[in-house]
């Protein structure tokens, strides 16, 4: 008997067998799964990897906004208890001076006393602005509003602190000039860039407000012929990442938190902020915000 397999009966099965395999239902399904298991697969992993990178990215944000948060409380602590130093000096010497009947000395403490509870005041309304902003819960109501008048609301606001430093503030915005913003916000933006220019400009100096119409916005200038700032200064002027306390010309405080929210606050609008300056020339902080358009 013969028992050698006969080659060619073998090959025929195994080329025969494949059609059979690939027409088969049943073969065809299995196949469709292990190819939609493979994209499946495919999909997870491409997945994982997105999710592993977002991971790090969120931790190294978060790493970033507790160490922000950890200078910034600690410039703020410091801050606001050097005020109250010294306003408890200064009523502790006004008490003293009041018996001595010396009205000049007086009023020079009681001056003392007011910058320190004006700046505070400003550092808390500072501080409540950027929490509600940082919790997502500052309400955004933009209106109508004449520009002319809110400057020059703001502007009496600062003549007593600007009054103490013999600096001038003007403005030369027109009259009907009206912008479409919400009005807290304006106000904070020009009270910190206000605030600063008095800050850092020197005894007997200027400060300038002009706005002129470019398009569907307004371009706003605050300008001053204080110290100014060194170009390298430039960029860390407006985030939060690099919060510092600079002393102004009448060793004045800050947390530089103002102008971060100026920002803030300016971005929200659609507008833009900047500042040109140079170390002794003073400095020009320019801004936008959206013109009011009447209807035709």
């Amino acid at each position: 008997m013969n028992l050698k397999p006969d080659n060619n009966s073998i090959e025929e099965k195994k080329g025969s067998s494949d059609p059979s395999e690939l027409s088969n239902p049943s073969a065809q399904n299995q196949m469709a799964r292990i190819i939609d298991l493979r994209f499946r697969l495919k999909g997870m992993e491409e997945s994982n990897i997105k999710l592993e990178k977002h991971s790090t990215e969120q931790s190294v944000k978060l790493a970033e906004v507790i160490e922000t948060n950890a200078k910034f409380l600690s410039i703020l602590a410091h801050d606001l208890r050097s005020p109250f130093i010294t306003i408890i000096g200064a009523l502790a010497l006004l008490r003293d001076s009041y018996n001595d009947h010396d009205i000049a000395l007086a009023e020079k403490y009681i001056r003392m006393a007011t910058n320190s509870a004006n700046g505070t005041l400003n550092l808390l309304d500072n501080l409540l602005m950027w929490t509600a902003e940082q919790n997502k819960a500052t309400y955004f109501n933009p209106e109508q509003l004449n520009f002319n008048k809110m400057v020059d609301e703001e502007i009496d606001n600062n003549r007593v602190s600007a009054s103490h430093k013999q600096i001038t503030l003007n403005q030369s915005i027109p009259y009907n000039l009206n912008i479409v913003a919400d009005v807290q916000m304006v106000k904070t933006i020009l009270r910190n860039l206000i605030n600063n220019a008095i800050k850092y400009s020197f005894i007997g100096g200027r400060i300038t407000i002009s706005a002129s119409e470019e398009s569907q916005f307004i371009v706003i200038v605050v300008e001053d012929n204080g110290i100014g700032i060194t170009h390298k200064a430039h960029k860390e002027l407006f985030t939060e990442k690099k919060i510092h306390s600079t002393r102004g010309t009448n060793n004045e405080k800050g947390t530089g938190l103002g102008l971060a929210l100026c920002k803030e606050f300016v971005e929200k609008h659609g507008g833009t902020i900047r500042v040109e300056s140079e170390p002794e020339k003073g400095s020009k902080f320019i801004f936008t915000l959206p013109r009011f358009i009447p209807d035709n």
